[in-house]
């Protein structure tokens, strides 16, 4: 028998029926390391003079490959090794070749300038791709154990005192210090920085596809969970090297604060 349907009672209300999103999986960033010489390579040597040829040379290629990304160029019949980069995680994967030669040198006197400026350059290359969470913040947990390690000269891994060194000895001077503080700080704000127009262009990106903005309070929440756990994770860039050397810092600033309530 046919059942004509109620008229709708404008008082009535419909039962909210909660799914449980499934939980992200938590990332943590990786770290592996090549096996290092059992002393520093000897100042004034012919390997010494080798080492700072190939850094020299690998350091130029990024930067060049870089540039030719910035002015999205490349000729048809340029090799492999020397086009632009497509991504952040090109950029990424030459610089950690690089510090990974870096670091099986031992050599403080190499190590510490050139891991400086690959860590500059990794940082102020940042706005030119989209970014990529996992590639960025793994080359940046890197970076900031190996700055650390050298501080400390004590391995990341094993905990065992570096190469021609003892534990709690620095091989990083004073000045170096204060421009691996200021470079993790600035490198902090600018992932940051990435990371909420990354936010910005997904928002822009979701309106223009459904033709209209969240509606409620609860869509934008929602939205916000969307890099997590990458907001959390940002706070962690340089996390090892800025504690470090605030700890070492007689006058007990240099700008943390800034950072910590990020």
């Amino acid at each position: 028998m046919f059942l004509p349907s109620r008229p709708r009672n404008r008082e009535e209300t419909d039962i909210a029926i909660n799914i449980p999103s499934t939980p992200r999986p938590q990332w943590t960033p990786t770290l592996s390391l090549p096996q290092q010489r059992s002393q520093p390579i000897p100042s004034g040597s012919e390997e010494e003079t080798q080492l700072r040829g190939q850094i020299s040379t690998g350091i130029e290629r990024v930067t060049y490959r870089k540039m030719k990304s910035d002015m999205g160029m490349d000729a048809p019949d340029t090799p492999a090794s020397e086009r632009r980069y497509e991504s952040f995680k090109e950029l990424a994967a030459d610089v950690e070749g690089l510090v990974n030669t870096l670091w099986a040198s031992a050599t403080p006197a190499i190590q510490t300038e050139a891991l400086i400026t690959l860590a500059g350059l990794t940082q102020t290359s940042l706005p030119g791709f989209p970014f990529d969470a996992p590639p960025t913040l793994n080359i940046f947990h890197k970076l900031d154990c190996v700055f650390a390690a050298l501080c400390t000269s004590t391995h990341p891994l094993t905990g065992a005192a570096l190469p021609g060194a003892q534990a709690g000895q620095s091989l990083v001077t004073e000045t170096q210090k204060v421009r691996i503080r200021s470079l993790a700080e600035r490198t902090r704000h600018q992932v940051f920085s990435c990371l909420a127009k990354s936010n910005d262009r997904g928002n822009a990106a979701a309106v223009n596809a459904n033709g209209y903005g969240y509606g409620d309070d609860e869509d934008e929440e929602s939205g916000d969970e969307v890099d997590e756990p990458w907001m959390l994770e940002a706070t962690r860039v340089y996390e090892k090297s800025l504690m470090l050397l605030a700890e070492q810092d007689p006058s007990g600033e240099g700008g943390m604060d800034e950072f910590n309530c990020l």
